[in-house]
């Protein structure tokens, strides 16, 4: 038993060790893993902190005189002597183009569009996947929904804790209230954003619905010993909080800057990037003299300078990391979408999250958090990045991207003529061109791009006759 006991504890031990990160190593997870606006935060953190670095702007970037004389640099140390022999990049600039890109007004998806993209987002699970985007296809109108969970996991033949599991990551990504199976339940889902902020409101909905409901405010207020005034208030507060947020937040138009600009060049394409919210830095001038001079100062200012040297070096090699990996990704999505910049939607191929993962050997989660709030500038529109990653169904030639095959159904009911095509009509046609999917299937894409019934289109062209 001892002897167990003692293995086991040998274990726990070399795998804690294992486990542990030096605060330089986490550090640099975090500058080269984070979402942008979190970068910017570290950046400024880091330049407050560290005299070897300086904000600067563009225009004084070539301003930089940092070569030492041959004799000075004999003096350095080794690793300073390398520094300074590597022609190493002494300072981070954030963009590519010298005018940033100006505001525009991006592709709007709708709102069940944007919930599949944050779902891929966060699972590479093909069956959580599936099963993730038939919840959002099931949320009505009001974008509750109805179906109960125990009917999806009967109909997918899972446990009924995976649907829970799915229904909790919709309800986190998408808007607050989304995906609430009733008025209560949305209401308390809104609030769990900030829990403390509603704190008795919260109790009153998870615990005490039935007294809210019948405004039994001093019932409540006997039950619980809390002041009467502190329920009303909260009772009000409860019926303030709309019930459907999200009907006033889909669709909505929003101006953009787009982080990556791609051009047309003959017959490939010209990629930059530029993320204008990171601020120019460099080594501090004034101090990197100190390190090409050594002689004429204290060893105390020298010893200081150069600590803060190690750390800030560490710090722009860990930018130009970042900034080589998301180009990595960039260059990755904008080659497989060559097609659908050249020739339109219709040729845009299915990618995954987990496909660039593997081809650029970055995780997933890395990826997420590079496309995540990211506006790609093409000669097809300004898309956010995601848009450019979807999921496919097989066609006649290969996969077909779920954009395509949408971007099908739209053309088709545009020329329609004076007789609507029906769901039906239009699957038959899609299966002529080798793209085999139900009717049902047909009529999600068809609500999920806000485009009527056959009924409704033919009442609608009659009136406009």
């Amino acid at each position: 038993m001892i002897g167990k006991f003692s293995r086991s504890h040998e274990l726990k031990n070399i795998q804690e060790l294992r486990q542990k990160l030096s605060p330089m190593q986490v550090l640099r997870i975090k500058i080269t893993q984070s979402p942008r606006l979190e970068l910017e935060h570290l950046i400024y953190q880091e330049l407050e902190a560290n005299p070897m670095l300086e904000f600067v702007k563009d225009d004084e970037l070539n301003e930089f005189p940092y070569e030492a004389e041959k004799e000075e640099k004999d003096q350095l140390k080794k690793a300073l002597k390398e520094f300074f022999e590597d022609d190493f990049s002494t300072y981070f600039t954030p963009a590519e183009l010298k005018e940033p890109p100006e505001k525009q007004i991006p592709y709007v998806s709708t709102l069940a569009e944007e919930l599949k993209s944050e779902l891929r987002m966060e699972t590479s699970d093909d069956e959580s996947i599936k099963i993730g985007e038939y919840i959002i296809d099931s949320l009505n109108d009001k974008w509750f929904l109805d179906t109960p969970p125990s009917s999806i996991a009967e109909y997918f033949g899972v446990e009924r804790d995976k649907i829970e599991e799915l229904l909790k990551l919709i309800q986190r990504i998408g808007p607050p209230g989304i995906a609430a199976q009733d008025s209560r339940e949305s209401k308390q889902l809104q609030m769990e954003r900030n829990p403390e902020k509603w704190k008795l409101e919260l109790k009153i909905v998870k615990n005490y619905w039935d007294f809210y409901k019948k405004k039994e405010i001093e019932k409540l207020s006997n039950s619980i010993n809390i002041d009467r005034e502190k329920i009303k208030k909260a009772f009000k507060n409860i019926e303030k909080l709309n019930p459907h947020p999200t009907s006033r937040n889909s669709g909505r138009v929003r101006y953009v800057i787009p982080t990556v600009v791609v051009k047309r060049k003959g017959e490939d394409f010209e990629i930059a990037i530029n993320e204008p919210n990171l601020p120019f830095i460099r080594l501090n001038t004034k101090y990197l003299q100190i390190l090409q001079s050594p002689r004429n100062y204290d060893k105390k200012t020298v010893g200081f300078v150069e600590k803060w040297l190690e750390r800030a070096k560490f710090i722009l090699q860990s930018l130009e990391m970042r900034k080589k990996n998301f180009r990595n990704v960039i260059n990755y999505i904008t080659q497989e979408q060559k097609d659908f910049f050249k020739r339109g939607v219709l040729f845009m191929k299915p990618l995954k999250l987990k496909v660039i993962a593997e081809a650029t050997n970055l995780s997933e989660s890395t990826i997420s958090r590079y496309i995540k709030d990211t506006y790609i500038q093409t000669p097809r529109g300004v898309f956010h990045l995601k848009y450019l990653l979807s999921g496919g169904i097989k066609g006649g030639n290969g996969m077909v991207s779920t954009n395509a095959i949408k971007e099908k159904i739209n053309r088709m009911i545009e020329i329609e003529g004076e007789e609507p095509l029906s769901d039906e009509e239009i699957n038959k046609r899609l299966k002529m061109e080798g793209i085999n999917i139900s009717r049902r299937t047909v009529t999600k894409y068809r609500n999920q791009m806000e485009i009527p019934s056959r009924p409704e289109r033919k009442k609608e062209k009659k009136l406009n006759e």
